[in-house]
């Protein structure tokens, strides 16, 4: 009986939860980040893994230089990153900048610091963390590198 309920469970999942982004951990190279950053990268940290899967690429003295967040979304995608950015301009009072050229519906939210984007149903978070590195042209090259790396 235990055994039928637990099935029954787990049948019940929606597939989003089930859904593997890649491993932002893997998806890009300290090498490339440290091309652009202000400070070394010197340790990759997961900070979550499985879906969303985010990581910490972090300095000498573990303080974040960029985190990246790739999660998959089942279904509806378009309205996931829209509504993402909607919240954003919400909670910053702030618009985000429309930006071409890096995936699909990307932007720059100037308030934090975010680059978002997606493709197919991967959703793409970049932030960096060092000053000089917090600005739209920095995190769009770190997000052109993912996107190409991406499954289509």
């Amino acid at each position: 009986m235990k055994n039928a309920l637990a099935t029954l469970v787990f049948a019940a999942v929606p597939a989003v939860a089930l859904a593997t982004p890649p491993n932002a951990c893997e998806i890009i190279s300290p090498d490339v980040i440290n091309q652009l950053s202000e400070r070394k990268v010197e340790k990759v940290q997961a900070q979550k893994t499985g879906n969303p899967s985010q990581c910490g690429f972090l300095d000498s003295r573990k303080a974040a230089v960029l985190v990246v967040s790739i999660r998959e979304v089942q279904y509806a995608v378009k309205d996931e990153i829209f509504e993402e950015k909607s919240q954003l301009e919400k909670i910053y009072k702030s618009k985000a900048k429309d930006i071409e050229g890096v995936g699909e519906g990307a932007y720059w939210q100037p308030a934090n610091k975010q680059f978002g984007f997606r493709k197919g149903k991967m959703i793409v978070n970049v932030t960096f963390s060092t000053p000089k590195n917090q600005n739209e042209l920095d995190s769009s090259q770190v997000a052109r590198v993912i996107e190409a790396k991406l499954p289509k």
